[in-house]
C-alpha cells in the first residue's frame, strides 16, 4: 500500500518522520505492507520514505521571500501531482503546510487516494478552523481540543488526541535545566531571513555562554560563519543540530525566535524570552493590505490568552530590552517560577502524549479500509 506524506515546515518534518516509524511498527505488527514517499526534509529523509521534493527551504514569511522560494515548492508540488495519478492510491497525509497541502489533499480525493490530514493549517485558532477539510479529507487528526470540536461542527472527521510534541517529548526522555546551568538557548529561527532578522539582535545583547538549538534545514558551517563575524571571539558558545529538546534541558533560559520552537521551550520547561523581527519590506506590504498585527504572536501567549512569555517584536526587538528580558529571567525568581507555572497549565491543556500513536492507528484503519 503506497502511503504519502508532505511536510513543508521544520516541525511537519519532525512530525513526519515520527510518524512513519510509528505506522510502520504498527503495520509490521500486523504483516501490512507499506511504501512511503512525499514531500519532507532531513527527518523524512532519515526514514525509508522516497523524498520527492526537500521542503527543506520552503518557509517564507512575505511576498518577496515567498517569490524566491516559489520555484522550488512550484516544482516539488507538480512533481507529487504526478506521482499520485502515476501509483496505485493510497493514503497521502498532508502536515500542516495549509497553501500546498490543501490542493494536493484535494487532487489526492480526486485520484482515489484517503486522506489523513495530521495537524491542520491554523489549529490553534479558536475563532475559525479551514472550512474546506471536510471536503478534502477522510479524517483530521488536529493538536487541539477546540479545533476538533469546530472541524466537526463543519463536517468534518476530526480527532484529539494531544499534541503531537508531547510524544516527541515523551520519547526524547527531556529533563530539566539544573538551576546552575550559566548558558542561554537560542533557537534562532528555520528560515534564513529569520536568521538574518535575529542574529544581530543576539549577538548585541549576548553576554553569558549560548547554546545554539539549530533547525535540520539550516547550514551549520554557514551559520557558523555569520555568528563569529557578528559577535568575534566568543569561544564557550556551542553549536547543536537537530537536538532542540537536548539544547533546552540544558540552558537556563532561552531566547526564541517565534514558531513552534515558542511551544517546544515550554513543554521543556525553558523560561523563555520571544523574539521577531523581520524585513523592512515585509513590515511595508502588511501595511499595503492593511493587516493589523495580532495581540500575540508567541504560541504560549495565544493558547493561554494571556502573556506568559515576554515577545519583543520588531521594534521593540532592541538589544537593551533583550538584555532586561533575560535579566528577569535569570535573577528573579518569581518571573521564573510565573512562567513554570503556566507552562505546566499549557502541558495539561494540549492533552496525551500519544498523539502521533494513536494518529497512526487511525492510519492503519484507512490503510485497511482502502485495500
Amino acid at each position: 500500500m503506497n502511503v504519502m506524506l508532505s511536510a513543508g515546515e521544520a516541525s511537519g518534518d519532525a512530525y513526519a518522520a515520527a510518524f512513519v516509524a510509528e505506522l510502520s511498527k504498527i503495520a509490521d505488527s500486523e504483516q501490512i505492507a507499506l511504501e512511503f514517499a512525499g514531500i519532507g526534509g532531513k527527518r523524512l529523509k532519515q526514514t525509508q520514505t522516497q523524498v520527492l521534493a526537500d521542503s527543506s527551504q520552503w518557509g517564507a514569511i512575505s511576498v518577496l521571500e515567498s517569490l524566491k522560494v516559489f520555484p522550488r515548492v512550484i516544482g516539488g508540488y507538480y512533481r507529487t501531482k504526478r506521482f499520485m495519478r502515476s501509483a496505485k492510491p493510497g493514503l497521502f497525509v498532508p502536515i500542516d503546510f495549509g497553501y500546498v497541502n490543501i490542493r494536493l489533499a484535494r487532487h489526492a480525493k480526486n485520484h482515489g487516494w484517503k486522506v489523513l490530514y495530521f495537524v491542520p493549517p491554523g489549529s490553534w485558532r479558536r475563532d475559525r478552523q479551514g472550512g474546506d477539510l471536510a471536503a478534502v479529507s477522510d479524517m483530521v487528526s488536529t493538536p487541539f481540543s477546540w479545533s476538533a470540536e469546530m472541524l466537526n461542527a463543519k463536517g468534518a472527521k476530526a480527532s484529539w488526541f494531544g499534541h503531537p510534541i508531547k510524544q516527541l517529548l515523551r520519547d526524547r526522555k527531556v529533563g530539566i535545566a539544573p538551576e546552575s546551568s550559566d548558558r542561554i538557548a537560542v533557537l534562532p529561527g528555520s528560515r534564513n531571513h529569520e536568521i538574518d532578522q535575529n542574529l544581530p539582535l543576539i549577538a548585541a545583547a549576548a553576554t553569558d555562554p549560548i547554546e545554539f538549538g539549530l533547525a535540520p534545514s539550516l547550514d551549520v558551517r554557514e551559520f557558523k560563519d555569520k555568528w563569529n563575524g557578528l559577535a568575534p571571539g566568543r569561544m564557550n558558545d556551542r553549536f547543536t543540530q537537530g537536538d532542540v529538546y537536548g539544547v533546552l534541558s540544558r540552558c537556563r533560559a532561552a531566547i526564541v525566535c517565534s514558531g513552534t520552537a515558542t511551544l517546544e521551550a515550554a513543554l521543556c520547561r525553558s523560561p523563555m524570552v520571544v523574539i521577531y523581527r523581520f524585513p523592512k519590506i515585509a513590515e511595508f506590504e502588511a501595511k499595503l493590505v492593511g493587516f493589523k498585527r495580532p495581540k500575540f504572536i508567541a504560541l504560549p501567549n495565544i493558547l493561554l490568552s494571556r502573556s506568559v512569555v515576554p515577545e519583543l517584536v520588531q521594534e521593540q526587538a532592541t538589544p537593551d530590552a533583550l538584555k532586561t528580558e533575560l535579566g528577569r529571567l535569570l535573577n528573579d525568581p518569581a518571573v521564573r517560577e510565573a512562567q513554570l507555572v503556566a507552562f505546566d497549565e499549557l502541558d495539561a491543556l494540549l492533552g496525551p502524549s500519544d498523539a502521533i500513536t494513536q494518529t497512526a492507528q487511525m492510519a492503519i484503519g484507512l490503510i485497511k479500509a482502502a485495500r
